[in-house]
């Protein structure tokens, strides 16, 4: 398969890039490039090939991995030629850097999948349920922020519905559940690794967190009290005891003291092993490309890790001069574990007291 990279602008399909960096992300949007060529075809007499605003599309081999826009180009070369750099960015950029955009400034009902779609319907977004993922629960009204991103209300919606939101290779924005799709093969040392560093840290683990919820029922008028739920780490030997607060409680404060208490405990666990890996291709053995959010199987030395299957956070696709590679960035999927969130600031269950 020729996996060179094919940009397409202006209706030209431009080829012959001898510098590529193509990133694609599971946590987070929008995806990037930044690629240049030392030459330009002489036949092209001068003219603009491609430049900052066009919207283009990136193809690696026959895979479209990004629809976006160039950010920028950069012309330049000396007496024997000339050569182009470009930087751009997918169509989610939009929602990332702009302003979100609500008639009435205040959100009532929808859910996460039907938000997403009206924020995203003013900049030409198309928005998708991937890997099995459901729409989430309707939300309730509340008021947006003046100058907030659409970006930032989107992923308030996922968290809220269990999902991560990233962008695909079309630019839409994926609403996806977290590992549902394996890849061909896997990261073996002595097949397709070139470097490794696996990073494991202690820093931010606790042996306990105590999660509470403060009762806001200062006047009486609301029934419940005080809170406390407490997770364990089982691998955090020394004693270590953090608190959380919640500033903020939900309908069924109990409940979600304890989710977020499971949270704080299973992300920090899953967030304190890094594993970064240099491989020889930009595809599987199966000749798919590495693709974030899939789950990856690894053998490597040194994993501490009780299970051999990680996923794929981010992957970056490079050639130049020194050869063809793929960088890898993959964790535990409890890395992913999904923030829970209250829109709702309020609390109206009678709560029981402390826990022991």
């Amino acid at each position: 398969m020729n996996d060179d990279l094919y940009l397409t602008a202006r209706g030209r399909r431009i080829h012959g890039w001898t510098e590529i960096q193509v990133t694609l992300r599971a946590d987070g949007f929008p995806n990037n490039f930044d690629i240049a060529m030392s030459s330009i075809d002489p036949a092209t007499k001068g003219a603009v090939i491609a430049a900052a605003g066009d919207p283009c599309t990136v193809h690696l081999g026959a895979d479209q991995v990004i629809s976006g826009y160039i950010d920028e180009d950069l012309g330049g070369g000396d007496a024997r030629g000339q050569g182009l750099s470009l930087t751009g960015r997918g169509k989610c950029q939009d929602l990332a850097d702009c302003g979100a955009e609500w008639e009435t400034g205040q959100l009532i009902g929808g859910n996460a999948l039907t938000i997403a779609q009206k924020l995203a319907s003013y900049y030409g977004i198309e928005v998708a349920l991937a890997n099995g993922a459901a729409a989430g629960p309707t939300v309730p009204s509340w008021a947006l922020n003046y100058g907030e991103t659409a970006a930032a209300i989107v992923q308030r919606l996922a968290q809220n519905a269990g999902l991560l939101a990233y962008e695909d290779a079309q630019g839409r924005l994926a609403l996806a559940q977290v590992g549902t799709v394996r890849a061909g093969s896997g990261i073996v040392y002595g097949e397709n690794v070139e470097r490794w560093q696996i990073a494991n840290s202690m820093h931010e683990r606790f042996s306990e967190v105590v999660c509470s919820s403060l009762s806001m029922d200062t006047l009486g008028d609301i029934e419940g009290g005080n809170f406390f739920h407490t997770e364990r780490d089982p691998n955090v030997a020394r004693h270590r005891r953090r608190y959380v607060f919640l500033a903020e409680v939900a309908e069924d404060a109990q409940e979600f003291t304890i989710r977020r208490a499971k949270w704080e405990v299973a992300r920090r666990a899953g967030r304190s092993t890094v594993v970064s890996v240099q491989v020889d291709s930009w595809r599987d053995s199966a000749g798919k490309l590495w693709t974030p959010n899939t789950m990856v199987p690894v053998s490597l030395p040194g994993n501490r890790l009780g299970t051999n299957e990680l996923v794929l956070a981010e992957v970056t696709f490079r050639r130049g001069a020194e050869g063809t590679h793929a960088n890898l960035v993959l964790m535990p999927r409890e890395a992913f574990t999904i923030e829970p969130i209250n829109l709702l600031p309020t609390s109206t269950a009678e709560l029981k007291g402390p826990e022991q």
